[in-house]
């Protein structure tokens, strides 16, 4: 029994030395992660996460969040923006803070947590181009995520050019180049958009486009590092992506063709009807259809951004900006969001629809998920939350 004795009490001691270790341990940790978040932001875009201040598991958001009264259960939603096979955007706001915003709503699953956490990685990489959508915070439940974003009213280009039928060619020739700013930003960060179209190209209040939508970009990738997959909308997809060959950047130069064309004459230069095979065949064998009326710039920067031979297309074979569709362009200005732009969109009135939030099911959260902008971060303190 006194044998006994002392081994429990070698035990408790161990007991004792190994918590004194592992409360070091987290200490050092603690002070590790406290530098990194002191150090000024360099170019290198894999720091980010150890930038930003990190909002903890919302599997408890009264306790477990530094700022235990942000999370997503407080904002009020409005009313529903949009939907798609991800889920749904829904206009929303914070208590204390007059400003809308569009919260996009992704139901988590066993297979998704991989994909959720490369568009949050990527969003932050973009956060500093004015050109694509700002990401303000994302925060999860066990059975939801949530990208809160910046909220753009002057709505998508699809909706404006059905308003339109088609848009003046001053008008075609800033969005172009907005575009143009914001996928070459993506780019020079070997990022690829996949899915351009006018649908994921917004106006803010200003009437400046904003890209969306970066669930199915990609990073990583070049010239040397191509990847395969189809992916994105059949009508603004690359003869190489519908091939399922290996393809870079270039096909985000494709769909930027298809896009121009409907924006100059309202309709796409392929067949677009409802059988998806003959869109298919049209993309990869036909010649693209462009009217004869339009102008002679612009004709030929549609034809060389739809080159079949991704090699062979603008936006890869040279800069797409020395273009003389461009010439009245001033890239710097552009550049830094202070060009004016030509049509200022319309305030829409907004309706108040309370939306139910799903119920919570029990499902793994998708680690280190959870991020908040440093604006955020001096809002939250000011207000006290």
């Amino acid at each position: 029994m006194a044998s006994t004795g002392h081994r429990g009490d070698g035990d408790m001691k161990r007991g004792d030395e190994k918590r004194e270790g592992e409360k070091r341990k987290r200490e050092e940790e603690r002070e590790n992660g406290s530098m990194k978040m002191k150090k000024r932001r360099g170019g290198e875009a894999d720091i980010l996460e150890n930038e930003e201040p990190r909002l903890g598991s919302s599997q408890d958001p009264e306790t477990s969040s530094p700022y235990p009264n942000f999370y997503i259960g407080r904002f009020t939603i409005h009313q529903t923006l949009g939907r798609g096979g991800f889920g749904k955007v829904v206009l929303a706001s914070f208590p204390g803070r007059n400003t809308f915003m569009a919260v996009k709503v992704v139901t988590k699953t066993r297979d998704n947590a991989a994909t959720l956490k490369r568009e949050r990685k990527i969003l932050l990489k973009a956060r500093d181009c004015p050109f694509i959508c700002h990401l303000n915070a994302a925060h999860q439940t066990q059975d939801g995520a949530f990208f809160i974003t910046e909220y753009l009213p002057g709505g998508s280009l699809r909706t404006l050019i059905r308003m339109c039928g088609s848009l003046n060619i001053n008008n075609v020739r800033f969005y172009t180049a907005e575009i143009v700013s914001g996928l070459q930003f993506l780019h020079g960060h070997k990022i690829i958009h996949r899915d351009i179209k006018p649908d994921n190209i917004m106006l803010d209040r200003n009437g400046h486009i904003r890209i969306i939508d970066l669930g199915l970009a990609r990073y990583g990738v070049t010239s040397s590092k191509k990847i395969c997959g189809v992916a994105g909308t059949l009508y603004y997809m690359a003869p190489e992506v519908l091939l399922e060959q290996e393809y870079d950047a270039a096909a985000d130069w494709w769909s930027l063709g298809i896009v121009v064309s409907e924006m100059s004459t309202g309709c796409s230069p392929f067949y677009d009807g409802s059988n998806d095979d003959m869109a298919e065949i049209s993309i990869t064998r036909d010649k693209p259809d462009i009217p004869s009326w339009l102008d002679e710039d612009l004709k030929h920067l549609i034809k060389r951004l739809l080159r079949k031979n991704p090699e062979k297309r603008l936006g890869v074979t040279r800069n797409i900006r020395e273009h003389p569709f461009f010439n009245s362009i001033c890239w710097e200005e552009l550049d830094r969001r202070r060009s004016q732009p030509l049509f200022v969109p319309f305030k829409k009135v907004l309706e108040n629809k309370d939306l139910p939030w799903p119920e919570d099911q029990t499902l793994q959260p998708a680690d280190e998920f959870n991020y908040m902008s440093p604006s955020w971060t001096r809002m939250l303190k000011r207000s006290r939350l």
